[in-house]
C-alpha cells in the first residue's frame, strides 16, 4: 500500500476542507499541504496512467493525420486544377 499525489482538481476542495477541519480541531497550521490518496498497487496505477496517455497520443496522431489527408484532398480537388488553367 502506498500513496500517490492527488492531481485531480475536482477532488481538491474536499481535501482542503479536511485540512481546514484538522487545523481547527488540533490547533495546527498547514501552509503547504501535500494531498495523497492511498492505493493498493501504485505501479499498476501508474501503468494505467501511461496506457491512457498512449491511447490519447495515438488518437491525436490519427486525428491529425486525418485532418492533413482531408486538407490534401481538398487542395488537390479544388486548388491544383485551377493552377493549370
Amino acid at each position: 500500500t502506498s500513496g500517490l499525489r492527488l492531481m485531480r482538481e475536482e477532488e481538491r476542495p474536499y481535501y482542503r476542507l479536511a485540512v481546514k477541519q484538522a487545523e481547527a480541531a488540533h490547533n495546527i497550521r498547514a501552509t503547504h499541504p501535500v494531498f495523497l490518496y492511498w492505493v493498493e498497487n501504485p505501479s499498476a496505477e501508474l501503468f494505467t496512467f501511461q496506457d491512457d496517455g498512449f491511447k490519447y497520443f495515438l488518437l491525436g496522431c490519427f486525428c491529425f493525420s486525418s485532418l492533413q489527408l482531408f486538407a490534401i484532398v481538398i487542395a488537390a480537388a479544388f486548388i491544383f486544377p485551377r493552377m493549370k488553367s
